[in-house]
Order: C-alpha cells, then structure tokens, then sequence
C-alpha cells in the first residue's frame, strides 16, 4: 500500500522553528509522494503564518479538543475520544503521525489504532514530569521515529521504551539555505573576533555560561565580542550580569532577528553552550553559513558537531548548583539530560565558561584549522544533513511500518 493520506497530530500554537519545520515537511512530503496531509491541531489555535503557509500546502486543519467554537470537555472522556474517531473516519488516513506529544495522546492511539500509528519523538522524553498516561502511551505505540540517537536513548533509558525505533536526524529546511553558494569563511585580520549565539533567552540555553567566557576572553587580552540573536524573559538579568562583569558594551542583545543570514555574516563563531539541546538545529543552519560551531557535548549536539573538524563539543562538568552563581537561573530546566560519551541519564551540567574560552581561543589562534572546520560545516549541511532525504527517510519509514509493521521495511519476526 502506498502513502496517499497522512494525518497529523502537532501543536501549532507559534510559529518558531519547530512549526516552520512540520510546514516544510508538509510541502516536501506532498511534492515527493503526492500524498494528502490532513492537520489536527493539538493547541488552543494555529499561528496564522503557519495556518497560511499549511492552506498553500492544501493541508486542511482541524482540531483535536474543539468541535467548532466548542471546546469539548475532559468528562465524560468519551467525547473527546468519539471526536477523534470521527475525525479519522472523515480523513481516512494510511497512518497517523504523532508529533512530540507523550501526554494527552491515548486517544489518539485508540482512534487510529497501534498499526497506523507513528510517534515522532523531538525532545518532549526530555521534560520534566511523569505521568500514567505517558507511561501507557509509549506501552502501547509500536514504532518512533527519533530525530537524534540522544532521542532514541532518552525514551530507552527514561522511559524503558521497549518498541521499534528510527533515527531520522533533522536537517535544514530550505527556507533557510544560503541563496548563493557559501564561500569558505577566514578569521578576520581587521576587526575583533565576533562570537555569536542564536537562542531564547531561558536558562536551558547557556546564554550565561557564553557571557562569562566571554569576560574572560577580554580579561586574557582576546578582542573578540558577543552577539546574541533571541529574546525571552532572562533579558534583564543576562545584561546585568554583562555589566557586572564588566563587558556590557562588548555584549549585543539583538533581540530578534529576521535577517538571519545578515547576523550569519556578522559573526565568526557560534557557541552554544546549553544545557539541553535533543538535536541542536542551530549549529546546521551556522553550518550551512560557513560558520564553525563550539558547543556543550550533551545530549543531541555531538551529532550535529564532529568534534574537532566542524566544529568542538565541550563537556559539561560543572554542577548545577553553581549557575546561580555564575549568573544564571535553575528556573524549567530538565531533570535529565543524556551524556553520549557514557551512554547515560544524568542530571544537567554546565560547560565550564573557563574552557569555553581556552577553545574559543584555540580556534582563534589557528586560522587554518578555522578555515578548515568552515568548510567542512559548508559540506555537512550539503551532504548530511539535506532536507530533501530527511523527508524521504521519514516518508519511507512511516510506509515500511504500515506495510510490514516493521519502520526499516524487515518483516515482523
């Protein structure tokens, strides 16, 4: 059987980057297999750039808690559950596609049933709370798609997830390719060196941790600056930090950025020092400019950087106990994070601002190892990380399991 007809589950309450990404899939998906994509939305609303942007794909949307205007009651349960029945029975799908929804996503599994159904795992194994519910979902949904290996040992260490899975890493949508071929970057010999960060401004992101790196490159006589593209409710106390150590005027807050391609040019390096990242789609898109990445080694991120030649992956060492001191906040951070070098859950960690800065500070006292990890970020994004297959990977998986029951296309034992 081929894949004429997919439904969706995803919420699409924003327009950042996971719901660009979901929109692209969309329209790849329809132009490579010619197939029908039907949306449930799972929030209160779509944004009405993607609800736009899915109308243009032809991918009608409905939602999964409202008949109409009517949002429908938890209880009795059975509404919601008769709703989502008839919502399928309308659509007909060849499978259901759950997109990083462990919780409130029974129903959904009933209505469809375990031979049609995909779960699309994209950090939410990563949040804080547990739940029957979660726990019962993940006993019964049969096959995951994972966008990172750290994905997949999330929900097997986590959760014991004991199903079928497949790895799917995310690559770059194309709205956010260069439109002219990249040429290979070169350190600056006229200017300072310019870090840069593409983040929310949330404690998870490390932006503190950059800051302090960045105090002690300066302290160390390194010209180099930081700029920092995003907004978000630590904005007061990430500029207070960079006055109090004394490097505000070395520190850029950007706020946000629609040029993006302009503040790709503007800088030199991109750290990124979080303390959770499932994939790390923004070390790709500096990539795909050219521009070499130093990043936290957790999680997703070290398969996204090859260590040493795209780019650095830094362990994180520092206990959590000190960002407060450090100038950061423990406000809605994971209870765990995954360590690839030991294969384990484990509490987050901080990199240590101190080694941030000795490997900026290498990477800058080295223009042709620079130059090199720019060109091969340039060739990883040409060559590992093409949307194009990333969606015919996905699309091909998902038919494989509905066909055989089996995501890599081998029969059932």
């Amino acid at each position: 059987m081929s894949l004429d007809r997919l439904t969706h589950y995803v919420s699409l309450d924003g327009a950042g980057g996971v719901e660009q990404q979901f929109v692209e899939f969309v329209r790849a998906a329809r132009v490579q297999r010619r197939t029908d994509h039907t949306v449930v939305a799972c929030g209160r609303q779509v944004h009405p750039l993607i609800r736009e942007r899915l109308t243009e794909a032809r991918a009608p949307v409905t939602f999964e808690k409202y008949a109409g205007a009517f949002k429908l009651p938890k209880w009795p349960a059975t509404l919601r559950r008769h709703h989502q029945q008839r919502l399928l029975a309308r659509q007909r799908p060849d499978a259901v596609v759950v997109w990083n929804r462990l919780r409130d996503s029974l129903d959904t599994i009933a209505a469809a049933g375990v031979e049609r159904t995909v779960y699309w795992e994209r950090g939410a194994s990563w949040f804080a709370g547990d739940s029957p519910a979660k726990r019962r979902f993940l006993d019964e949904v049969q096959a995951v798609i994972c966008n990172s290996h750290a994905a997949r040992r999330m929900l097997e260490l986590r959760w014991n997830y004991r199903g079928q899975t497949r790895v799917v890493l995310n690559a770059l949508r194309p709205s956010l390719l260069p439109l002219a071929p990249v040429p290979v970057r070169q350190l600056p010999d006229d200017r300072p060196v310019t870090l840069g960060m593409v983040a929310r401004l949330l404690p998870i992101k490390g932006v503190a941790i950059a800051i302090q790196a960045l105090a002690r490159l300066r302290r160390d006589g390194v010209e180099t600056c930081l700029r920092i593209a995003g907004d978000g409710p630590e904005m007061d106390r990430l500029q207070r930090l960079a006055h109090g150590l004394g490097v505000a005027e070395y520190v850029i807050f950007e706020g946000l950025v629609a040029d993006m391609p302009g503040f790709y040019a503007g800088i030199d390096l991109l750290v990124h020092p979080a303390l959770r990242e499932p994939f790390g789609q923004i070390a790709i898109e500096a990539g795909a400019y050219g521009v070499p990445s130093v990043v936290a080694a957790v999680d997703g991120l070290v398969e996204v950087i090859d260590d040493g030649v795209t780019g650095a992956c830094i362990a994180p060492t520092v206990p959590l106990e000190d960002y407060l001191e450090l100038g950061g906040s423990t406000t809605d951070l994971p209870p765990f994070v995954y360590d690839p070098e030991r294969d384990v859950i484990d509490t987050p960690r901080l990199v240590d601002p101190a080694r941030l800065a000795r490997v900026v500070c290498a990477i800058i006292e080295a223009p042709g190892r620079y130059a090199a990890m720019s060109a091969a970020g340039i060739a990883a994004v040409e060559q590992r990380f093409v949307f194009d297959a990333h969606v015919r990977d996905a699309l091909a998986s998902i038919e494989a399991f509905v066909n055989t029951g089996r995501l890599n296309g081998e029969p059932a034992a």
